[in-house]
Formats: C-alpha cells, sequence, structure tokens
C-alpha cells in the first residue's frame, strides 16, 4: 500500500470531509523514507498539514511491515493534550479503518500508578492524616474497580497519592505480594506487546538519563512538537536538588506528625528509635541552614548563577552520611526481606542527594552551568548541561534507527540550521512544508513603528496605550501575549474597558482560564510563556493576537548566559547564531494561535518596533506566513467590519528594503 493510496483512497472512504492535502502526502512520503532507510529528518509543517496522521500513517506501516514483529516506534509528544489526541482519537481510527493488527500504548511516568503494596501500608499503620480519612476511603474503593490504576481517574490530594504511588526504587518487583494485581507491570506487558509507544518528552528522556531503564526497546521515534527538546534534555540530563526533595525524603523516613518508615518496624525500640530521629533532626537542622542561606543569596533575583565552588557553606554532607549508616544498622537488624529492601531505598535515596550536593557545590561536572532557582518556597540547586548537542547525538540519535522530529516551529528564516546545530543533528535531511491556510485572505498583521521601542522609558505607557485602543475595536476574544509577569500584572491593571473582562494568567488553572475566555465573548486573556503555544482556540473565540515583545530570552538567564559564553568561545556571534532564531521560533508559536482551522479570521499584532525598525527584524517577518497587513488600528476595524473582503489591504511580501539599524 501506497502512502498516496493510503490517503487519498483509504482515508477519502473513511473520511466524508476529508480533503488531500500536498504537504500532507510529502511530509508522509519523507518519514516514510526516513523510517525504510534509517535516517534522521526534520520536518517542519505549517499549522493544518495534518502533521498526526502524515506520520502515524507510515509509521504504522512501517512496524506492521515486519515478519518477525519485532519492530517498535515511540512517538513523543510536549504536551498532555497531544498524547491523549494521539491515543485516543487517531491511533484508534487507524487501528479500526485500515491498520486492523495496530497495537499501541500509552507510557506515563510510574508515580501515575497507584501501588498496591503501598496502599496497603497507609490502611495498615494509618500513615494518613486524620484530613485523608474521607479520601483515603475513596481510594481504597476505586482500587477495587479500576482496570489501569492511574492518578488521572481519580481526586485525592497530591500529598496523599505520593504515599501510594509507586516509586521505582521502592518497588519490589517479582518479589511483591501484590505482582499479579500490579497496575503497573500490567501496563508495563502492556508496552512490550506494543507496535508504537506514545509518551511525552520528560518521560523519553528520563528514559535516556536512566541508562533507557524506562522504556521497552524501540527502533524509531518521533518527536512531535520538536521545538522543546533542547530545554527538556536539559534539564533531565542535568543534576538537581531541592529543599522540597530533601523535606519529602526525610517525611518519609518519619515526619514531624509522626509518620513514616521508622513507626511500621515494630521491633525498633525507644532508645532506637530516638537515636535516628536526632540523625533526622541534624540532617533537618542543617538542610534548613543551607537553604536559608540560599534564599538570602536570591533575595533581589528569581535566579542565580554560580560561578565558583565552595560558594555556599555545606555542613549537609555529613548528618546526610551518618543518617545513611544508621539506616545501615537498621538493615541489618532487621529480619523481614521487605523492610530490608525498604530501608535499602532509603539508604540509596540520601546517598544520591549527599553526592548531587556535593558535585554541585563543588562543581565536579564538567561542561554545566551550575545556578541556583526561587519558585515559590521551592529552592533549587542544579546543574545543567551546556552542550546538550553533543549528549543528544551519541546517547539518542546515534543509538537510534531513525529519528523523525517534527514541529510547526523548527525552522528560523526558512532555515534549519539553528535547530540542526543545537541538537546534533547536523548530516539530517530536512523537509520545509508552509501551512495550507490561506493568510493573505483569512489574516491581516498589524505592526506599527509609531510606538517607543522596548528600551525606551515610554515603551510600557505606549504599550498599554496601544492595547487599550486595539480591545476598544475588538470587544474581546483577544490573546495578550507577554514576556515577563510584571508587565502583564502592570497592563492588566491599567487597562479598565465597560463590558470587558481581563482574565490574567495565575488567577486560576490554565484549563479553566480557558474555558472561562471561550465562554465570554467579551473577555480578553493576558498569559506569558505558557500561552504562547500549546493552546488551541479554533473559530472566532479567539480573533485577536496581541504579542507585546518579541520573545527574546533574557540574556543573563543562567543557561541562556551559559550557551552564550560557549558560543562566543567558539567564535561565533551568540545574539545573531542563538538568541534571534530561538526568539523566532517562540513568536511563530505565539502567532500561531490564531489561525487554527481553514474558516478561521483574525489579527496578528506585535507591538515591539524592533521588527520593523531593527536589522534582524526582517529575519522574523520572513519567518512569518504572508498576510494583508494594516497601517493603523482604523485598519483593524475595517478588517473585523467585513470579514467576507480583504479589506484592500497590501500584501506582505517580507522583501521590503532592510530596516535602518542592525543593533539590538
Amino acid at each position: 500500500m501506497t502512502i498516496r493510496n493510503s490517503f487519498d483512497e483509504l482515508l477519502c472512504n473513511i473520511l466524508p470531509n476529508y480533503e488531500p492535502r500536498d504537504e500532507q502526502l510529502k511530509m508522509s512520503a519523507a518519514i516514510a523514507d526516513a523510517l525504510r532507510n534509517e535516517e534522521h529528518l526534520i520536518v517542519e509543517a505549517g499549522t493544518g498539514v495534518g502533521k498526526s496522521l502524515a506520520y502515524l500513517i507510515p509509521l504504522a506501516e512501517w512496524v506492521l511491515d515486519d515478519a518477525e514483529g519485532q519492530k517498535r516506534a515511540v512517538v513523543s509528544t510536549y504536551t498532555k493534550a497531544l498524547q491523549r489526541q494521539l491515543v485516543e482519537k487517531e491511533l484508534p481510527f487507524l487501528r479500526d479503518n485500515i491498520f486492523g493488527g495496530l497495537r499501541f500504548a500509552l507510557c506515563i511516568g510510574s508515580e501515575n500508578y497507584i501501588c498496591l503494596r503501598r496502599l496497603g501500608q497507609v490502611k495498615g499503620h494509618g500513615l494518613f492524616d486524620i484530613d485523608d480519612t474521607a479520601h483515603i476511603n475513596i481510594l481504597l474503593k476505586w482500587a477495587r474497580q479500576t482496570a489501569a490504576g492511574v492518578r488521572a481517574e481519580i481526586d485525592v490530594p497530591q500529598s496523599l497519592w505520593q504515599k501510594v504511588s509507586r516509586e521505582s526504587d521502592l518497588c519490589y518487583g517479582k518479589d511483591c505480594k501484590k505482582y499479579r494485581d500490579c497496575f503497573y507491570q500490567k501496563a508495563k506487558q502492556a508496552e512490550r506487546g506494543s507496535h508504537i509507544l506514545v509518551t511525552n518528552h520528560h518521560l523519553f528522556f528520563a528514559h535516556v538519563a536512566s541508562g533507557w531503564s524506562v522504556l521497552p526497546s524501540f527502533n524509531a521515534v518521533i518527536f512531535d512538537e520538536a521545538h522543546e527538546i533542547e530545554d527538556v534534555a536539559a534539564d533531565y540530563l542535568g543534576v538537581e536538588i531541592s529543599n522540597f526533595k530533601l523535606s519529602r525524603l526525610l517525611d518519609s523516613i518519619l515526619s514531624p506528625q509522626g509518620k513514616g518508615l521508622l513507626t511500621r518496624l515494630k521491633w525498633l525500640t525507644q532508645d532506637k528509635f530516638s537515636e535516628i530521629n536526632i540523625f533526622i533532626n541534624k540532617v533537618r537542622l542543617q538542610g534548613n541552614a543551607l537553604f536559608q542561606e540560599l534564599s538570602e543569596r536570591l533575595k533581589n533575583s528569581s535566579t542565580l548563577r554560580i560561578r565558583k565552588r565552595g560558594f555556599i557553606k555545606n555542613n549537609l554532607t555529613e548528618p546526610l552520611h551518618e543518617l545513611s549508616e544508621a539506616l545501615q544498622m537498621l538493615q541489618e537488624i532487621s529480619r523481614d526481606e521487605d523492610e530490608q529492601k525498604e530501608i535499602s531505598a532509603f539508604i540509596s535515596r540520601i546517598e544520591a542527594f549527599g553526592m548531587s550536593l556535593h558535585s554541585i557545590i563543588e562543581q565536579e561536572i564538567e561542561n554545566h552551568v551550575y545556578w541556583a532557582e526561587k519558585e515559590g518556597r521551592v529552592l533549587r540547586l542544579t546543574a545543567t548541561p551546556v552542550d546538550i548537542a553533543s549528549i543528544l547525538k551519541t546517547q539518542v540519535f546515534d543509538n537510534t534507527g531513525s529519528a523523525v522530529l517534527t514541529s510547526a516551529t523548527l525552522a528560523a528564516n526558512n532555515k534549519f540550521d539553528y535547530i540542526k546545530e543545537r541538537l546534533g543533528l547536523l548530516e539530517a535531511k530536512t523537509l520545509l512544508l508552509s501551512s495550507p491556510f490561506n493568510y493573505g485572505k483569512q489574516a491581516q498583521f498589524y505592526a506599527p513603528e509609531d510606538i517607543s521601542g522596548p528600551n525606551s522609558e515610554k515603551f510600557e505607557q505606549d504599550l498599554i496605550s496601544r492595547i487599550t485602543e486595539i480591545l476598544g475595536v475588538m470587544k474581546g476574544r483577544t490573546l495578550v501575549l507577554f514576556t515577563s509577569y510584571s508587565l502583564l500584572s502592570k497592563a492588566a491593571n491599567a487597562i479598565d474597558i465597560p463590558d470587558i473582562e481581563i482574565l490574567r494568567q495565575g488567577d486560576m488553572d490554565s484549563y479553566r482560564l480557558i474555558a472561562e475566555f471561550r465562554k465570554n465573548k467579551n473577555s480578553v486573556l493576558f498569559g506569558t510563556y505558557t500561552f504562547w503555544q500549546g493552546i488551541d482556540i479554533p473559530g472566532d473565540d479567539l480573533q485577536c493576537v496581541i504579542i507585546t515583545r518579541l520573545p527574546f530570552d533574557v540574556p543573563d538567564a543562567p543557561v541562556i548566559e551559559a550557551r552564550m559564553e560557549a558560543l562566543t568561545k567558539e567564535g561565533k556571534n551568540p545574539f545573531h547564531h542563538y538568541q534571534i532564531p530561538r526568539a523566532i521560533i517562540l513568536l511563530k508559536q505565539g502567532f500561531g494561535r490564531l489561525i487554527r482551522t481553514k474558516t478561521d479570521r483574525g489579527i496578528v499584532v506585535i507591538l515591539d518596533s524592533r521588527i520593523r525598525t531593527r536589522g534582524y527584524g526582517l529575519q522574523f517577518l520572513k519567518s512569518l506566513p504572508a498576510c494583508k497587513t494594516a497601517s493603523s488600528v482604523s485598519d483593524i476595524k475595517k478588517f473585523m467590519c467585513n470579514k467576507d473582503k480583504t479589506a484592500g489591504h497590501t500584501d506582505i511580501t517580507w522583501n521590503e528594503a532592510e530596516p535602518q539599524s542592525a543593533q539590538r
């Protein structure tokens, strides 16, 4: 069966509204070739191409075209929404209508599964808080009825779930008395019997970081939403400790409320109990002191680059070692094999925390950037690899027959040089496919030059004034994208338009926020980076996207700064070589929030004058879909009042004269 037959004949017969798209066929054929020839491929496919079917059909054909039945592939996404779409809609559709023997499984982290052994411990030893009594009864009833045993099926407090979920180092495997009934083991069995595994980038790189021990073996991988790979991989292939992790570890041994491992050791004498409690309290005391000092260092910023060894006093390593030795003595005394395994797991956790702490403070890992972060009450110390490309090449791409990377935003200025270099895929084949949507008729673009630049003292005032003017025309149905929450708050507090409700990120969770936005036609949604990508609001619910600034990274953010320093050492200009293409890709994501279907119409506004006045602005413009331009807010009003006409505006060709200044 050819790719064209799969789409033109089968899909046309099955889907009454199916329309063949040349871009989809080209993408599918290129992926089929890459799989067959064991090559790596990078595909940018604009919104509306139909990426999912474009890679799922050749992938299904490839895994099933195997006499020995040994082929297996992974599809990795960034968002849960796309995961659900694949496993609940598209893969079942293909299995039921085209590929009858296709088997697939959703792969999620093991902490999402309930552990029946730990649930029994919580029930039997009363290890839950009194406030959780009602929830524990709900949990016990659900555990008897559920088929999958996953967190998404039940609403219980996270603090309770952490006590009953599977944790890899506390798993007894085949030695567990609940092994036959274990939901996680059943899921792993289903994964091993599947042709296609659907996971996310976080679990995929957790798999890589663990030495390839999380997922079953596979021969090919499709990375959808691949523009997120570098940052996710860097997070998972680095080292991190936090006050939250330390507190949770100690509470698991013995919490201030008298819950934990020690309370389950019924043979433990009061003297030995008190002795170990002293060691735990020493760790708490020194941990609190260390993270308190770190908090003082982070008084004026949420992040801090750590440039020298021993930057902070470390009195925590020794108490951690003493606690580990005390638990080793308990392990030797215990005569219960299950207890020994559990104690051993806690010893390993303590030692791993101590080693990570030491390696970060002493900066023992080469080619890593060391930094601290404060997020609410959580304080972190982190070592992040600077050159993720070489790690990805040697650990992932050189060990995978075929890797396909796709997204609506992978190219910068219509070239793939940036993404190939950042991900270590210099030899990969590439394919650039534009969106099949008619942006010339569907969208209008407004980027005023008569607005102060971001470095001007008048910028915020001009920005708020222009947003207010545009919202007065739109009367709602507008998404306003910011690059900082402080500017978002200033704008939200300053703008007051009768009958228009401003919904701001942080007021409620993102899902409820978007639902409220869709429900209220006179609402405006203010968001930061979370809302630049991944959200899908098709139709008349969203008719205007306002981008307040070009989304350049903060240059002194620790990881960004270290990457730029590395490029400088290589003799490259980090602004042009790294910051511009990175910002272009995110700008394309923000722009892409507007037109989601072939019937959508609306306006994209960019209120950063640098796109018109700086030399690099043309690179941004050339990376955006060609559409109609507006020269004023009144043109926006005409466009919105006349949805069936082009309103006589000039076409964007992105071949305008170079802007005057090439300075940032």
